[in-house]
């Protein structure tokens, strides 16, 4: 789940449950379309052989592998009626797959036109199948497609829904839910943002974790508040789990504002530590004392 650092809003992305959130053995993206997948599941090819009409409107070359593989498997596991939270996984695959092939698209091939076809084809079917979940989901009652229209067409029912979603305790169970929560928050209240950013982390482990961004927003709320020891405490952590952070700035900063920087490394240490355990929480970590 990525949060928009200028604080305009989180989008939801993908749930790993994103929920971005159970460890699945998985082979590489070039096996996964030619035979090896979960144990006792057909593979992408063999869906494609037996149901080629999951996978004729999609582009038929290596583009765009593995996106379009996460389609064909969604379409081959839920062929009869979907459930809300299934449209919503399917709103998302679709995105993430006319993302690539849009680029995809853009290449011109002098000698093998076909495959501008091909991928153009794909992304057609892209613009289709979203235009068509869009219309199918947009009053549903269902908390992350609320989110969604909420996200990405500003639809003030949508959001609306979503707050009494929040209201009612229905988001907790999830912590992409309350990190797109706290996107909402952010814009009126920074410090409710940053103690439902907390209530997210205490859901969370190493197989169930929220995406990197969100402890970036939460070194830049530091920031805001002119508390450079949790802002720089943040900014290591984001650093551990591959964040695009410039950790030396945010050390200079710590630095000039006489942070004690061993023992906020040491402190960032527990609190990965205690993230990937699932036992993170913000008070006794010690991180509101800072």
């Amino acid at each position: 789940m990525l949060i928009n650092y200028n604080k305009q809003s989180f989008s939801l992305p993908r749930l790993c449950s994103f929920g971005k959130f159970s460890s699945i053995l998985i082979c590489s993206i070039a096996l996964s379309l030619s035979g090896c997948d979960n144990w006792g599941e057909k593979s992408i090819a063999q869906i494609c052989e037996d149901s080629p009409a999951m996978c004729d409107d999609l582009n038929p070359d290596a583009w765009c592998r593995s996106e379009k593989a996460e389609i064909i498997r969604h379409r081959f596991n839920h062929q009869s009626e979907a459930t809300d939270k299934q449209r919503y996984e399917m709103l998302l695959k679709w995105e993430a797959y006319k993302v690539c092939i849009a680029k995809a698209a853009g290449i011109r091939h002098i000698k093998h036109r076909e495959k501008e076809a091909g991928r153009m084809k794909g992304l057609l079917t892209a613009e289709r199948e979203l235009k068509r979940l869009a219309w199918k989901t947009q009053n549903a009652d269902n908390p992350y497609l609320a989110y969604y229209h909420w996200s990405r067409f500003s639809d003030a029912e949508a959001r609306d829904r979503f707050m009494q979603y929040a209201k009612s305790g229905e988001l907790h169970n999830d912590p992409a839910l309350l990190v797109a929560l706290a996107s909402l928050q952010i814009k009126t209240d920074e410090e409710a943002a940053r103690h439902t950013l907390y209530d997210a982390l205490e859901r969370v482990d190493e197989n169930n974790m929220v995406e990197s961004a969100v402890f970036l927003s939460l070194s830049t709320l530091a920031i805001d508040q002119n508390n450079l020891a949790a802002a720089y405490l943040w900014a290591n952590v984001a650093h551990h789990f591959d964040a695009p952070v410039d950790l030396p700035a945010y050390q200079q900063m710590a630095i000039a504002s006489d942070v004690d920087i061993d023992a906020i490394e040491t402190m960032a240490e527990k609190v990965i530590d205690d993230l990937e355990a699932g036992k993170f929480n913000a008070y006794r970590a010690g991180i509101n004392d800072l």
